[in-house]
This record gives C-alpha cells, structure tokens and sequence, in this order.
C-alpha cells in the first residue's frame, strides 16, 4: 500500500517542501525531484544529481495507511 512522504529538499536559494504518495522513499525521491524539476524549468536529471546526496534532502514518511484505515 502506499504512503504519504514528506520531503525537503534544500538548494543554495530555497527550500523546496513536497509530498508525494510512493511504495517506497525512492520512489518518492523521484516523483519529488520530477516535480521540483517542473516547476523551476530545470532538467529532471540535474535535479536529480543535485539531491542524490543524503545532506541536500530529508524524506519521512508523513501518513502511513493500514487496511482501511490511516494512522
């Protein structure tokens, strides 16, 4: 089942706060880079290489669901 992730993703300029529902922190990772990457007209793939290292982005989970239920 999917969860809600909470991602911070940290740039010399700004910090960007994004929340994506993923199977796994990676896939949300990724989901988030794609949509930081939208937003500021940069390539997915720089993004990407930019937030590759652990100390330029924290992911949590926010929202774990159980069958039928959130917790």
């Amino acid at each position: 089942m999917k969860k809600l992730y909470r991602g911070a993703f940290k740039t010399k300029r700004a910090v960007y706060i994004k929340y994506a529902h993923a199977y796994t922190e990676r896939q949300a990772w990724l989901i988030m880079c794609r949509r930081i990457a939208k937003e500021t007209g940069v390539d997915v793939g720089l993004v990407m290489g930019h937030f590759e290292k652990p100390d330029n982005h924290e992911i949590s989970i926010e929202m774990e669901y159980r069958a039928g239920e959130a917790t």
